[in-house]
């Protein structure tokens, strides 16, 4: 060896033993020397002199210790005084420079550094979070705590270098970095929460992924199982799992996932430890979901994706290893119960699981005993769930506690309702009790799901539902809106016809499907139960919900956009509804205005069932309109003014006028030329000189040939006749009365009846003036001949018209209010007669057929009414016989001048015992100048009316 290396090798020996005396000397405060000094000698020692690790780590400890205590003394001091002193430079300038120097270290030789300083700085880290927890609010929560030591240069410093430690040793040695981790954080737990917080959060897949994996094997190998829920390692991987929890739950979901997927899964080759670890799996977990929400809740999200049926058949194997773990399968089954009732997330999931586990067919094996063993554990456990769940919330209502998985319901209502329509009994059946435990505090939630499953039920079984839940003991009934709003169905109702308003008001035409058939089907159902003497329903909650909610009925039933199938279900919804009933004081209470609308819904309804094709149908609609217009009538005189308005206005003046025979004339119009010449000429020109009254006469269309000639749409005779008699009986339901002395149900009242002709007159006659009842001299008819005419016509158009005086003539003496319209076709026929000349036919055979034929039904109505006594009575079946010129002086002289003379009163006709009006022809025999005419033509045609002459003149009632 060279002397000048060997000189070299000893100052530098020499140098070293300096600095270690410097070191003890310092340390041992034997020699006065200043700390950044002392630390710079430290760390070269560090470096050159490895024995003296120990002792240098150990000065450090001191170093970040005082550092330490300083800052917790300033915070204490703020605190107190509220202002901060000044950090201490010493502190800093030491610890940067052992910061510095460690971090090239690291950086340097990463595989011999790294696992000494770390080990050194985690415990470090572990023994000051726990010396100094509670001084100056340290330890207030893992946030704060984090921030306050953050701040902190001996603590940041110390975090630093940690972090990177195991940043390099991630890649080379993670279960140890990992291990060493949880082992200080079960040393120092809780007040090491705030470090492994911030790694964690520095690697978070890598961190959790090891935790679990070390937590696994900690509790296979040390048996943390048997210590449960106070095992300190199990404990330390919830807490540092749970911190990393707010900003990497994906990832812990992930790790979780995966764990749990990797136990079940088939490998060729497995060691003891991998079979025991994989055997484990299953109870780690749900020990960690015990002792922490904020797993159980990450686990449990889309739970039916991660545990199918397929994969609790393969874990079936693994049950009876798991309650060894738990001690007995009862256990085991107490700790899944306690979890489910703990669930925040995913409830609706796993009680849909249990359900389906329940069901053997979907499991997919052929072993019995497997299916039975899960069918059976399936059952008991749900069965065990929900009777926590009740006594839960029959204790919170008392308590008010909070129960975690009813909560979660409330948030997961929808997945429940879709529950409701399931097929399978025990799903629907376990939905109505979760709706049922909802509803126990929220009346609001409860009234939406019924809601949902009265719009979406079709089968009896769904409708059942509704009824069992709304009747169930948990359903408070103090509670609103039941006291204010006549019952949760009541509301329910109200709900549902909003929506169906909502949806008319946007529909444009009737073609547009509301698709709310299915809504009133099942009000209709349940409605008809509640009539049927229901047991449930006997409290009339159906009826009671309709009563509350009968304005938006009526006006939704007199809506013109639903379709004819929905008008028939509402007609007989208010027919087996009842109201309003005479004997039923509490229909009273209906708003007139709803009773006028559901008065006028039910004629059109009337009219609708007049075109309806279904002869079943059509007659059933019928006799509901006759019912139920019956029953409005009765309750209201305003109803049956506006009721008989209604019917006699639609089918004289409306499209239906042609269900009963009126000529509906319609030109053919060609599509493509349907243009009006007066309309487009007030458009081209300004100019055109035209009058208030101006008419253009068009016959025919430029380039399309002659105008077509008027065509008629009539329906069949048979068709008319029936439509026209349910009129006439709808009319007589209308005119139904209550007698004063035993309130009984009189079919026809004469007062009613008299109503019908005045609304008749009103309508066919407006104009008021000459509308008395006396026959002026026939001269006067000069004067109002336009109105006899347009009331002619009237008459001509609409057959109907006669059936009414018909209906009016049989109830006697109301036809005396017709008088006008009498009056007026009697002065049409005078003059078309006299213009027929004097032949006993013309040769225009229609007309002469029309005209006989309105002459024969005028005589006919007069003589029903009794306005015409014998024999004038009979003079429609003589003037079938007679010339033109003979019948028109026998309307002249003997009809229209006694008609003048005995002014058709209702004070002619006398009431007898039965109480029925009528003219004593004993007492009413007009005047020999009254039938001189009629008895001269007559003998002069006795050829052809002898026979009617006998009994006119020859057989006839003598007056006492």
């Amino acid at each position: 060896m060279l002397p000048q290396a060997t000189g070299l090798r000893n100052l530098s020996q020499q140098n070293l033993l300096q600095e270690l005396r410097l070191f003890i000397g310092g340390t041992s405060k034997t020699i006065k020397c200043n700390s950044l000094e002392l630390t710079k000698t430290a760390l070269s020692l560090l470096k050159q002199l490895p024995p003296c690790r120990e002792a240098v780590f150990e000065y450090f400890h001191v170093v970040f210790d005082n550092a330490t205590l300083n800052y917790v003394t300033r915070l204490e001091k703020e605190i107190a005084t509220g202002q901060m002193p000044p950090a201490s430079e010493d502190d800093e300038t030491t610890i940067s420079e052992i910061h510095s120097v460690l971090c090239n270290f690291i950086s340097t030789n990463a595989e011999a550094w790294a696992p000494i300083i770390s080990t050194w700085s985690l415990e470090l880290l572990g023994e000051l979070s726990t010396r100094y927890a509670g001084r100056a609010h340290v330890s207030t929560g893992v946030n704060e705590t984090l921030q306050l030591w953050m701040s902190c240069i001996s603590t940041r410093t110390l975090i630093d270098v940690t972090t990177q430690c195991l940043s390099c040793l991630m890649n080379s040695d993670t279960e140890a970095c990992i291990s060493a981790l949880l082992d200080t954080s079960v040393k120092h737990s809780p007040n090491f929460d705030w470090v492994v917080a911030h790694v964690g959060s520095c690697f978070p897949n890598t961190v959790i992924t090891r935790v679990l994996s070390c937590g696994l094997k900690d509790f296979c190998q040390n048996k943390s199982y048997e210590q449960g829920c106070d095992s300190p390692k199990l404990k330390s991987v919830v807490g540092i799992l749970g911190h990393l929890a707010g900003g990497h739950c994906n990832d812990i979901r992930t790790a979780l996932l995966d764990l749990f997927n990797w136990s079940h899964k088939h490998m060729l080759f497995q060691d003891d430890s991998t079979k025991s670890q994989k055997k484990a799996t299953v109870p780690f977990l749900l020990q960690l979901a015990y002792l922490s929400p904020t797993l159980f809740s990450t686990i449990c999200k889309d739970i039916k994706k991660t545990l199918t049926l397929d994969v609790i058949v393969e874990l079936y194997n693994y049950t009876d290893d798991w309650c060894k773990y738990f001690g007995s399968s009862e256990s085991l089954q107490t700790l899944l119960v306690n979890l489910i009732l703990k669930c925040d997330v995913g409830a609706v999931q796993i009680i849909n699981l249990l359900m389906d586990c329940i069901q053997t067919d979907k499991l997919a094996t052929d072993d019995e005993c497997v299916k039975r063993n899960i069918r059976d554990t399936s059952r008991e456990i749900l069965e065990l769930v929900l009777h926590e769940v009740d006594s839960a919330v029959r204790v919170q209502s008392q308590q008010n506690e909070s129960v975690h998985i009813l909560q979660c319901f409330v948030r997961e209502i929808l997945d429940v309702h879709e529950l409701l329509l399931s097929p399978d009994k025990v799903k629907y059946q376990t939905a109505a009790q979760i709706v049922t435990f909802v509803g126990h505090t929220n009346p609001y939630l409860l009234i939406n799901s019924i809601t949902f499953l009265f719009e979406n039920s079709k089968t009896d079984e769904q409708l059942v539902l509704i009824v069992k839940i709304l009747f169930n003991e948990l359903i408070d009934k103090t509670l609103q809106p039941y006291a204010d709003k006549k019952g949760h169905f009541a509301m329910v109702l109200e709900q549902v016809l909003s929506k169906v308003n909502t949806r008319i008001n946007l529909a444009k035409e009737i073609e547009d499907d509301i698709d709310s058939m299915l809504v009133w089907k099942n009000l209709l159902i349940l409605l008809q139960w509640e009539k049927g003497e229901v047991f449930l329903l006997k409290s009339k909650i159906i009826s009671r919900a309709i009563h509350a909610n009968f304005i938006s009925l009526t006006r939704l039933f007199r809506s013109e956009k639903l379709p004819s199938s929905t008008l028939h279900v509402f007609a007989e919804l208010f027919e087996i509804f009842g109201i309003p009933s005479h004997v039923d004081h509490e229909s009273y209470r209906i708003p007139i205005k709803a009773l006028l609308d559901c008065s006028i819904a039910v004629v059109k309804y009337f009219f609708v069932c007049c075109n309806e094709q279904d002869e079943i149908v059509k007659h059933n609609g019928w006799r509901r309109v006759r019912t139920i217009l019956k029953r409005l009538c009765l309750h209201s005189k305003a109803v049956r003014v506006l009721t008989l308005r209604e019917l006699l206005e639609k089918s004289l003046y409306t499209k239906n006028s042609v269900l009963f025979g009126a000529k509906n004339t319609k030109l053919e119009k060609n599509v493509e030329f349907d243009k009006s010449v007066l309309e487009q000429n007030k458009r081209m020109s300004k100019t055109i000189p035209l009058t208030k009254h101006s008419s253009v006469f068009n016959g025919g269309i430029i380039g399309t040939g002659k105008r077509m000639p008027a065509t008629h749409e009539a329906l069949s005779q048979d068709v008319v006749a029936e439509n026209t008699d349910q009129l006439l009986n709808t009319i007589k339901a209308c005119c139904a009365t209550l007698t004063e002395a035993d309130a009984k149900v009189l079919d026809v009242s004469l007062d009613n009846v008299t109503l019908v002709s005045l609304l008749l007159v009103q309508f066919v006659s407006p104009d008021v003036m000459y509308n008395g009842l006396p026959w002026p001299e026939e001269e006067f008819a000069k004067v109002t001949i336009e109105r006899d005419l347009y009331i002619r016509r009237l008459f001509n158009n609409n057959p109907v018209m006669w059936e009414l005086l018909s209906f009016i003539a049989v109830y006697r003496p109301t036809l005396c209010y017709c008088s006008v319209l009498l009056r007026a076709l009697t002065a049409t026929l005078i003059h078309q007669w006299n213009s027929m000349g004097n032949q006993s036919k013309s040769t225009d055979t229609g007309n002469y057929n029309s005209l006989m034929d309105t002459t024969v039904k005028v005589l006919d109505v007069m003589a029903l009414g009794q306005l015409l006594p014998p024999p004038l009575s009979g003079i429609r079946d003589v003037i079938l016989y007679l010339k033109n010129s003979e019948i028109v002086q026998i309307l002249r002289n003997c009809v229209w001048n006694y008609m003048r003379d005995n002014v058709p009163s209702p004070a002619l006709f006398t009431c007898d015992s039965a109480g029925v009006y009528w003219r004593d022809p004993s007492h009413s025999k007009p005047l020999e100048m009254y039938t001189s005419t009629l008895r001269l033509i007559m003998q002069k045609n006795i050829k052809t009316v002898g026979q009617s002459y006998c009994q006119m003149f020859v057989i006839m009632p003598h007056s006492n």
